[in-house]
């Protein structure tokens, strides 16, 4: 089960039950001073009656990581610079493992997580600044959905904006501008819906 976010988790409550062990990976925040955001998403992920377990891929060294994977029930991959997210995933060779994970348990890509699930993270430049991500080989994410994702669209006007620009810049790519009020239910690359969470 794979369920694509940009903000609003309500909707994790109808598919991963409560008591459940979550992984939680904070890692594209780190970047940013001020990460109240992904602070918000631990705190209402507690509320809302998971085990939470961290895993920080920059930090961790890979076995403790796989580790962790292998002992959740669900992982939920936070916001921030998916440039940054990407790198750290690529310097401890951890795509594939996200992919199996996402294939075989429960992945919940919020924001900066949603986007690694597409093909690439090419047209995110407009949303996030990649020079944060210095030793990104290439924009090649997780490739588990055929579609590329603009988040946080209608919530604030610069989003909105930008989100509009990046669609007709790459004209032939199919986006999903996802509102924080929506979410992504993806049964397969090609089988998904988007819904609203409230």
């Amino acid at each position: 089960m794979i369920i694509l976010l940009s903000s609003n988790k309500n909707i994790l409550k109808q598919y991963i039950p409560p008591g459940s062990t979550v992984g939680f990976i904070p890692t594209a925040s780190e970047p940013d001073d001020d990460r109240w955001y992904m602070e918000k998403d631990r705190k209402d992920l507690k509320q809302m009656g998971y085990e939470l377990v961290s895993i920080n891929i920059a930090q961790e060294p890979k076995s403790t990581i796989l580790n962790k994977l292998n002992a959740i029930d669900a992982l939920f991959v936070a916001g921030g610079n998916s440039f940054y997210l990407l790198q750290e995933l690529q310097k401890k060779d951890l795509l594939k493992e996200l992919v199996n994970f996402a294939h075989n348990k429960t992945y919940v890509g919020s924001s900066a997580g949603a986007c690694i699930a597409c093909p690439s993270i090419d047209y995110a430049e407009k949303l996030d600044d990649k020079s944060r991500a210095p030793h990104l080989h290439d924009c090649a994410a997780m490739n588990i959905v055929n579609f590329f994702i603009l988040p946080h669209y209608g919530n604030k006007e610069k989003y909105t904006k930008l989100a509009d620009e990046i669609e007709s810049t790459y004209k032939n790519r199919h986006f999903i501008k996802l509102s924080n009020h929506q979410a992504i239910i993806v049964k397969s690359q090609t089988d998904y819906n988007v819904i609203e969470t409230s």
